[in-house]
């Protein structure tokens, strides 16, 4: 992640997921599929074919591991072979961190019964800025949607957006 600490935007399609800095730009992208690393081979003491899964993320990258067999227990070096086995749905928070990049969110009281959720204290100048904008228009030639798309509806109603952007400035001041 980024090191200036700026406010981000995470945004996910069918097949990525993407963050993006809004103060420097930094940028990376995740793949949504869901891998299973393991090593098949013929077990050349007792001659069985095995498969040992890889379940340990920091042997999962070596092309070669060095696994015992299974049946016998004799190690024998074999091929790591990574292969799709799932796609990723998962759009769920846990643990107060957002699902792709696991970046912490925090929390804050808009309205009274209404909450807000942001991933950084920075992205309060993205909030303020787009309900403070006379004129909201889409980004031309993008069929997807914007992040502003998915602000709840209480936030972007006329009605509460002045109490909402105060509230907000006083949360960016301290």
């Amino acid at each position: 992640m980024p090191k200036c600490h700026g406010a981000g935007m995470v945004t996910a399609d069918d097949d990525n997921a993407y963050f993006r800095c809004l103060s420097c730009g930094h940028q990376e992208t995740r793949d949504r599929t869901i891998y299973r690393y393991d090593v098949h081979n013929q077990c050349k003491n007792c001659g069985r074919y095995y498969r040992v899964d890889i379940e340990d993320a920091a042997r999962q990258h070596f092309p070669v591991l060095h696994v015992a067999c299974p049946y016998c227990g004799t190690t024998m070096s074999g091929e790591v072979h990574k292969t799709a086995e799932a796609f990723s749905y998962a759009a769920e928070i846990q643990d107060g961190r957002e699902p792709y990049f696991g970046l912490e969110l925090w929390v804050f009281d808009l309205l009274p019964g209404q909450t807000g959720l942001g991933t950084q204290p920075g992205a309060l100048a993205y909030l303020i800025d787009y309900l403070s904008a006379d004129l909201r228009e889409k980004p031309l030639g993008r069929a997807k949607k914007t992040q502003a798309d998915h602000l709840p509806a209480f936030m972007k109603t006329a009605k509460n957006r002045e109490r909402i952007v105060k509230l907000l400035k006083k949360l960016q001041e301290g």
